[in-house]
């Protein structure tokens, strides 16, 4: 008869130098140095089926979430938003390396039902999305120089050249990668909705493939334009978008949100939350998210955007 064999449940606090892992069911602590050589020599020391959790810290958590999910064990990557509000429900106030480790131990032991599994993108795809990224990092700084020396008489022409000369790099790397990954179709047709340009297109096509979406519903949920409501009772707390995402698709969808009322259609929608009462502010980031429900029903149907401006 065979011997059931328990599933190994681990938390593993991620920094740049070291990882520190705790084993649920045993409460073991591990401390390891995060590089790929640690990583590799410890995975290689458990046996049977394994499943960890960890934050996704900048890039640092990726060596030990590949080797691990090439090996078959099930990686959960927790939102710390989430882990924070968890933290406070169970009432534990530690803020340790060890503490974070166990904590991570706990939620995926306790609430794995309501968890997806991480499934990693291609190496390709994974560098599209870093130069997204990079490149919004760029444009930001671009944007805070500018205003930062509009004031001071510095000779600065020199900087601002060399960032736009970056940024167009960025671009061209993206294109390629486009192509590469057989995704320039799509590309496109998240170009043909009024308001979206190159690097917005490239930001809904990536977040697109990133995942399998049950609807629009879904994958507005994944970029963290989803609304969460307060209430109980007679009180009605503010409405506030979960945040769950990437930041920089939400912050390129915002900024998509101004040029796309150019069509009449889009501006007619954006009016009408304002009527409602609602801010600028609010009313475009409602815009923005009607962008994304529209690519994603671009991208499921293989369609182009065409303009009907009788309705949206």
């Amino acid at each position: 008869m065979a011997i059931a064999v328990s599933e190994i449940t681990l938390g593993i606090d991620v920094a740049k130098d070291e990882l520190v892992i705790c084993d649920w069911d045993t409460e073991q602590l591990t401390t390891l140095i995060n590089n790929p050589a640690e990583i590799n020599a410890w995975l290689s020391t458990l046996c049977g089926p394994v499943r960890l959790a960890a934050e996704p810290t900048s890039s640092y958590h990726l060596e030990l979430v590949e080797q691990a999910h090439a090996r078959g064990m099930t990686v959960y990557l927790i939102n710390p938003r989430q882990l924070l509000h968890y933290r406070m429900a169970i009432g534990e106030r530690n803020k340790t390396d060890s503490a974070d480790a166990w904590l991570l131990a706990r939620y995926l032991a306790r609430e794995s039902a309501s968890l997806r599994a991480f499934k990693p993108l291609c190496g390709k795809a994974q560098r599209l999305w870093a130069l997204i990224k990079r490149r919004g990092v760029a444009t930001v700084t671009q944007q805070t120089l500018q205003q930062s020396f509009r004031d001071v008489q510095l000779p600065a022409k020199a900087l601002f050249a060399e960032i736009r000369r970056v940024i167009a790099r960025i671009d061209q790397h993206i294109r390629t990668l486009l192509r590469e990954l057989h995704w320039w179709d799509d590309y496109q047709r998240c170009l043909s909705i009024p308001g979206v340009g190159p690097v917005n297109a490239a930001a809904l096509t990536t977040t697109f493939h990133r995942g399998a979406f049950a609807g629009s519903d879904a994958f507005v949920a994944f970029i963290g334009f989803d609304v969460r409501l307060r209430e109980s009772g007679k009180y009605k707390g503010q409405r506030k978008l979960s945040k769950c995402g990437e930041a920089e698709i939400r912050r390129l969808l915002f900024c998509a949100a101004q040029p796309a009322r150019s069509y009449a259609t889009f501006d007619s929608y954006y009016q009408q939350q304002l009527n409602k009462g609602l801010s600028k502010i609010a009313a475009k980031v409602i815009l923005a998210r009607k962008i994304a429900r529209i690519a994603f029903s671009l991208l499921s149907n293989q369609q182009s955007f065409k303009k009907t401006p009788d309705r949206l």
